[in-house]
């Protein structure tokens, strides 16, 4: 009850800060004059697929327009994990890079004449960002108070501090993600039967999503180690299994903090995730794009 309250008391700190910051330091800035610029976003903190479902729109958006486009993609430099599984995805397709950043605004501006679109990777609390098409990922309803907000609950603001985004799709429903595939570094898929004592490692914003997806793909383990997302120290989670001898399986995001030495061991296996959008979505997408 105690911790409850002081969460309660440090979630409304929080959201003083938060405008104020907004107030002082992030006021409305100018629209871009060239590019296009995207923001993709959602209520909560981390875990909403915002990353992969960056990399799909790039992609789908470079099949759809009708002159090959050239494409950044903004990341915030406090996650580089993102970032690189960004470029390890689009690693030889000239027209999408991939740039991490402080300060999306600035870097927009600057980039602004050379690229025909700007997706950013978040950016949903950057008032500054004027003009963006923002789609929002949404997963249950939206948060209601502050006792939704960052300690207390998992989301950085409220409906309130936000205009209308040009799309919200929800996930499960107009958006879903699905494990696609879940193969090692010499491209041999994970055999549950083979492996029973297979540990499970994530260090993303909603590890208990990932645990699920993988029990409805038949694998169960009671060998499941959380991490916060970003975590600098994943690494070291992941040399500590194989020491024990352990198969372990992560996410592909979690696949970016790895050294190639430690991605290309046989006992570490990677899930990667398909985006899955219906048609009547990708219409409102092409058709909000101008594609």
């Amino acid at each position: 009850m105690l911790l409850r309250f002081l969460l309660l008391v440090l979630a409304g700190i929080y959201y003083i800060v938060f405008k104020f910051h907004h107030r002082i330091c992030l006021r409305e800035g100018q629209p871009l004059s060239h590019a296009q610029l995207i923001v993709v976003g959602s209520y909560l903190a981390g875990g909403a697929g915002k990353t992969p479902f960056v990399a799909w729109l790039a992609q789908f958006i470079s099949s759809n327009s009708r002159q090959v486009p050239h494409i950044a993609i903004l990341c915030h430099c406090k996650a580089p994990d993102e970032a690189t599984m960004l470029r390890q995805k689009f690693a030889g397709v000239s027209q999408v890079r991939v740039i991490a950043t402080s300060n999306r605004y600035k870097t927009a501006h600057e980039i602004d004449r050379d690229y025909d679109y700007i997706i950013c990777d978040d950016g949903f609390e950057d008032t500054r960002l004027t003009g963006a098409t923002t789609i929002r990922l949404d997963w249950g309803e939206p948060p209601a108070g502050i006792a939704d907000l960052l300690p207390a609950g998992k989301c950085r603001s409220l409906p309130a501090d936000h205009d209308e985004p040009a799309l919200a799709l929800r996930c499960g429903a107009d958006i879903r993600f699905e494990i696609e595939r879940i193969v090692n570094g010499s491209g041999a898929s994970f055999n549950p039967e083979q492996h029973p004592d297979a540990a499970i490692a994530c260090g993303i914003g909603e590890s208990n999503r990932f645990v699920r997806d993988l029990e409805a793909n038949g694998i169960h383990s009671q060998d499941i180690i959380r991490r916060p997302d970003h975590d600098g120290n994943f690494e070291q989670t992941i040399n500590n299994l194989l020491a024990r001898g352990k198969p372990v399986i992560i996410t592909e995001k979690d696949a970016a903090r790895l050294h190639r030495d430690i991605r290309n061991n046989p006992d570490v296996y990677v899930a990667y995730q398909q985006v899955m959008v219906p048609e009547t979505a990708k219409a409102t997408i092409a058709g909000l794009l101008g594609l």
